[in-house]
């Protein structure tokens, strides 16, 4: 079983979901973590040991919650624009924030000091289990920090696009393979 895992400010019902959920049907499980990050991992984790989750794929934010619990769990995992240093690109986003589905919650300093107890060194990343999918023209995140901490794995990096990764219908081929 597939779990995805969605990023800051997203849910289960965002675009990528959607086509993720239509390519893999009944083999993933589309996750609407708490907005909390101590609260998100602990979620995810109960999700790994009961839904016998064998792989995760996961977008942004989800990106850096994946590479935790894919370093925990021994898991592949294919990242979509992933952030790799979210208690600083968030930032920017202290105080009041809303879903896309419209839920309102607010980002504190006590949850960027939690994101940072989450962060994986480098060193001890199993790069062979990471498959990358990066766009250049992320307006969000700079594919360039995730390309040099994932460097060992295999990535796909392509000019244009945009932080919710255009076309990724056409990549998921792909995703499947390595998953496999």
């Amino acid at each position: 079983m597939i779990l995805y895992i969605h990023g800051f400010r997203t849910t289960k019902n965002s675009h990528t979901s959607q086509i993720l959920k239509k390519y893999f049907k009944k083999d993933i499980i589309l996750a609407e973590h708490p907005t909390k990050p101590k609260d998100a991992i602990k979620y995810l984790e109960k999700l790994i040991e009961k839904d016998n989750i064998t792989s995760i794929i996961a977008s942004s934010l989800g990106g850096f919650y994946a590479t935790f619990l894919s370093h925990k769990y021994n898991l592949k995992t294919v990242l979509i624009n992933p952030s790799v240093t979210p208690y600083k690109t968030t930032k920017i986003y202290l105080g009041e924030n809303t879903t896309q589905d419209g839920v309102i919650f607010k980002w504190k300093n006590k949850h960027l000091k939690q994101l940072r107890k989450f962060k994986i060194s480098k060193k001890s990343l199993k790069q062979k289990n990471f498959y990358l999918l990066l766009q250049k023209d992320d307006q969000v995140l700079n594919y360039k920090i995730a390309n040099k901490y994932y460097d060992k794995g295999k990535i796909f990096l392509e000019k244009g696009g945009s932080h919710r990764f255009e076309n990724l219908d056409k990549h998921l081929e792909s995703v499947y393979a390595f998953l496999k």
